[in-house]
């Protein structure tokens, strides 16, 4: 028997059994875990495309796939990505492919648009289908209430006394706002940032709370600190990098700080997720942490290689050597790109056929090969020592603003 149903975006009058079907779904309260969307966000009902099928009392929602805009600002371009998330379907209702229309054309729509690239958390196998590939970069610390101990009592070996917090004070956000505007100016100074409308609402997704750093009463960063998940979780730790120092330990004091104030909460250890970028805060973190991992993090749907790489690229280019020279690259089937490094300064542009290319590759290998943390392994092409300099290109962008 033919199904009926009716493929739509949703209106704001679906809010609220957008929000009790998603809900129903995961069995979470997204009002509570992500607020940024769905606590007193009609206006936010359009990004989500509906599968709905006639009931005696209207149209039931039987899949939802919402596709939120996340304006980034990566060095000095501006790339529009949209945030796949709440992909769900009725139990009674899988196997009539409602998910996969919902998701096509949440993907069309973004296509459309202009979007630079798409992103979405989830298994690799099942949105490998739609075009996506976790091939974005972060760098996860773990961190225990021991080392917190340790540091404050014995230091680091060879490199520095026992830490101590004097001077510090750690404040939650919810008791001293005045801060707000700091935190957002600080995180705005990042190379790769979110604009965000609300700072503090999107701060506080992921059932997260904002601890300041003040150091001599003076502002000098922050950390989102949640548990979601029942694991706690810094998705952001933003320190002024007028902190420093020349090899990134005078950082240490704060993140002892910091890692207190975790511990007074009740952590007995806490995963620190940090960009790239951060060189400084990652060498600081590699000397104490009990484990570090260079992840894959979510899955991205590039739909604009030329921008894409551009952007990110410079923003290596503007940390670290990347040498000069010419590389071409070809998706089979969508584009040909011609990317240029001379002094540090990264141009690209679309070529024709006619130009022969370094690599040709289908969409989800050149992912691979130019993003992930991975994707040089037992893989190159016509110019190896350029490609190991340039890549992995790593796109990447705060935890807090994913949805």
């Amino acid at each position: 028997m033919e199904n009926k149903y009716c493929l739509r975006r949703a209106q704001e009058a679906d809010y609220a059994d957008l929000i009790d079907f998603g809900n129903y779904v995961f069995g979470i309260d997204f009002r509570a875990l992500l607020p940024k969307l769905y606590r007193n966000h009609p206006e936010l009902a359009a990004d989500h495309v509906m599968v709905t099928e006639p009931g005696e009392r209207g149209e039931r929602i039987r899949s939802m796939v919402g596709c939120f805009k996340i304006p980034l600002k990566v060095g000095d371009e501006s790339l529009l990505v949209r945030g796949i998330g709440t992909v769900s379907v009725h139990p009674y209702d899988r196997g009539k492919g409602y998910m996969k229309m919902a998701m096509h054309k949440a993907i069309d729509d973004a296509r459309e648009e202009g979007a630079d690239y798409m992103v979405l958390s989830g298994r690799k196998q099942r949105y490998q289908h739609y075009g996506f590939d976790k091939c974005a970069t972060h760098y996860e610390f773990d961190l225990s209430a021991s080392v917190y101990e340790q540091l404050r009592r014995y230091g680091v070996e060879g490199i520095c006394s026992p830490v101590s917090e004097d001077g510090y004070t750690v404040l939650n956000v919810k008791d001293s706002e005045k801060y707000v505007a700091d935190c957002q100016a600080l995180y705005e100074r990042q190379p790769v940032f979110a604009v965000r409308q609300n700072f503090l609402e999107i701060a506080q997704s992921w059932r997260s709370e904002v601890r300041v750093l003040l150091r001599d009463g003076n502002f000098a960063g922050y950390m989102t600190i949640g548990n979601a998940y029942g694991n706690y979780t810094v998705n952001e730790m933003v320190l002024n990098e007028e902190l420093s120092g020349e090899d990134g330990m005078g950082f240490l004091p704060g993140v002892v700080a910091l890692l207190g104030a975790a511990v007074a909460q009740g952590a007995g250890s806490v995963e620190v997720v940090l960009m790239p970028f951060q060189t400084a805060l990652i060498r600081c973190m590699t000397l104490i942490a009990e484990h570090c991992r260079i992840c894959g993090g979510y899955g991205i749907n590039v739909m604009n290689y030329a921008k894409v790489v551009k952007a990110y690229l410079q923003v290596k280019a503007d940390r670290q050597p990347v040498m000069d020279g010419e590389y071409v690259f070809e998706v089979i089937g969508r584009e040909k790109v011609r990317v240029r490094v001379l002094n540090g300064k990264v141009t690209v542009e679309e070529v024709g056929k006619e130009v022969p290319a370094d690599i040709s590759l289908p969409h989800l290998q050149m992912m691979n090969f130019l993003f992930a943390p991975t994707g040089q392994m037992g893989l190159c092409g016509r110019q190896p020592a350029l490609e190991k300099n340039w890549f992995p290109i790593p796109v990447c962008f705060s935890e807090q603003d994913n949805v």
